[in-house]
């Protein structure tokens, strides 16, 4: 009788330490961190290796609420977009329109809508059109990445495009003289301009090209979460808590 009620009483304890053990396990969500990185909207810091940013705030924020744990994993762009239809990763930033097959794929609401302009070494001739300024110009870009607005440029008014790993790579081949112009998102741009290259004079050009949403791509077994993390960021950018967040990142020191 002793020998069995102590065996009785270890299943017992076994079975309740199974059970806190089970209640207390974190679900994670595994997200891209892009290699080249995206600042100020994800990247690491270059001392600690800390993943910081936009993008990363708001992902913590709203999925410590649904008890989701969030691991960043480095990639590079098309490698990490081949992961995710293979569910090896569970969510990146991607605009539906940069994915290859987009249907296989969910996405959410904007997290915020970006412009894209020209950046060159020269001042703009304010009167002349985008047509003009582009005209049998090369224009560094980054590798991998669709851009919708340049597209009637490359075809018809022989302008070139000079592919680059960075946006801060496109600074640099700017600087050395590998392009005239190089396309970048507005607030990179500044991002970099305040961090990296803050010994150049760089002009912007008077008006933007295609307005781009910045949303994040989830692997299809996530839908039960994009009704609540699109809500979550309605509230964020009504609060205003968006476009704070992005200034700080865009002016933080060091």
């Amino acid at each position: 009788m002793t020998a069995l009620f102590q065996w009785r009483r270890l299943s017992c304890t076994v079975l309740l330490y199974l059970l806190a053990f089970s209640g207390h396990a974190t679900e994670k969500l595994k997200f891209v961190l892009y290699y080249p990185q995206v600042p100020p909207y994800m990247y690491q810091e270059a001392n600690s290796q800390q993943v910081v940013g936009l993008v990363p705030d708001l992902l913590l924020d709203y999925f410590s609420e649904e008890q989701i744990q969030v691991e960043f994993i480095l990639d590079n762009r098309r490698g990490a977009e081949h992961r995710l239809y293979s569910g090896d990763v569970d969510a990146m930033l991607m605009a539906k329109e940069w994915a290859v097959s987009p249907e296989l794929l969910l996405f959410s609401d904007p997290v915020l809508i970006h412009r894209d302009y020209l950046f060159s070494m020269q001042p703009f001739n304010a009167a002349h059109k985008p047509e003009q300024w582009l005209a049998d110009k090369k224009v560094c870009t980054r590798q991998y990445y669709v851009y919708e607005a340049l597209e009637p440029h490359f075809i018809k008014s022989g302008t070139k495009r000079i592919d680059s790993s960075s946006e801060l790579a496109q600074l640099r081949m700017l600087q050395n003289g590998r392009c005239d112009y190089a396309y970048l998102n507005e607030h990179v741009a500044k991002w970099l301009a305040a961090h990296q290259m803050s010994e150049a004079i760089l002009y912007q050009s008077p008006q933007g090209f295609g307005m781009v949403g910045l949303t994040i791509a989830l692997h299809p077994r996530w839908q039960a979460y994009l009704p609540g993390l699109n809500q979550y960021l309605q509230k964020a950018r009504q609060q205003g808590i968006i476009e704070q967040k992005l200034q700080w990142y865009i002016k933080k020191p060091g």
